[in-house]
């Protein structure tokens, strides 16, 4: 039955067949004819946060593609940081989400950064499970069901994308790994050593990230452009006693991917791997390294 909750607002249906004709886009997320509805049942033990930059045009769908998922969110939160002259808020967006009682908006002034929405979690979120979303991740109707489950049957840390870093002579290096889940996708769970762009986690261990947080993210001027967050998660996960997964995708393009659209999203001039933000990561990388984080080819 339709209510507040359930009808469509139809941002995935208008862009994916106006601006960007895509019908199977519209069908892995659930939302293949005009005002399909979206679930309508609510997961009480299930969070979600949606990381915001700029990405203005992407962010209503991402929302709405939470929405559709078999296991649907009691709560999705929108954390809006500040792009600065990068692109415009989308404000009358953020203003209509307001309105709903299933969704929260944080819309700030500063730059939070990457690192800010897995710490704002520990101390607020009190459901059993979170998903987090990158700003370019829109996943499909049965990716947040398979990771759960996936999870359930084995605890750690799960994500969409994961990587394994390589044996060097020199010691590991960020960008020397292999890639697993998206776009790499098996019928299997994978242990990897980081996960990308969709975490699925249990949030009893959320505490614990505050406490082994870097020196270096006390002292740089701009801790928001900060990368190195998906590898401190999982470091602080393995102090837990847990492991980094990536979940089961399924081998070939399919509802069950954490995400659909990652080219087309992800690859323009405000990607971290196109400013420079990834800069950095191995110092992070060769800090926790150096406090014992045993990696997979290394151990």
């Amino acid at each position: 039955m339709y209510n507040e909750l359930t009808r469509s607002y139809n941002f995935l249906f208008s862009y994916y067949t106006t601006i960007s004709p895509n019908p199977k886009v519209l069908e892995l997320c659930g939302a293949h004819h005009q005002d399909m509805p979206y679930s309508n049942t609510f997961d009480d033990n299930l969070t979600c946060i949606i990381n915001a930059y700029a990405r203005p045009e992407y962010l209503p769908l991402i929302w709405e593609g939470v929405q559709y998922q078999t296991r649907r969110p009691r709560t999705t939160w929108i954390i809006q940081n500040n792009p600065g002259d990068q692109a415009c808020v989308p404000r009358a967006f953020l203003e209509r989400m307001r309105d709903r009682k299933d969704t929260i908006v944080v819309d700030s002034g500063i730059n939070h950064g990457c690192w800010f929405r897995f710490l704002l979690a520990a101390i607020y979120c009190r459901t059993k499970y979170l998903v987090v979303l990158d700003d370019d991740t829109l996943p499909g109707r049965l990716a947040f069901e398979t990771a759960i489950t996936d999870l359930v049957e084995q605890p750690g840390v799960y994500g969409g994308r994961g990587i394994i870093l390589k044996s060097l002579p020199e010691g590991p290096r960020y960008w020397q790994h292999e890639i697993y889940g998206w776009p790499a996708a098996s019928e299997e769970r994978i242990e990897v050593d980081i996960a990308q762009q969709m975490w699925v986690i249990e949030t009893w261990w959320l505490k614990e990230l505050f406490k082994y947080l870097p020196d270096r993210m006390f002292d740089v001027s701009a801790p928001g452009r900060e990368c190195g967050e998906e590898m401190y998660v999982s470091y602080v996960a393995q102090k837990a006693g847990l492991r980094t997964y990536v979940y089961r995708h399924g081998l070939v393009y399919n509802a069950r991917w954490s995400s659909l659209q990652a080219y087309e999203m992800g690859n323009d001039s405000v990607a971290m791997h196109m400013t420079g933000g990834l800069n950095q990561v191995d110092y992070y990388l060769a800090q926790f390294v150096k406090d014992k984080w045993k990696l997979l080819r290394y151990r």
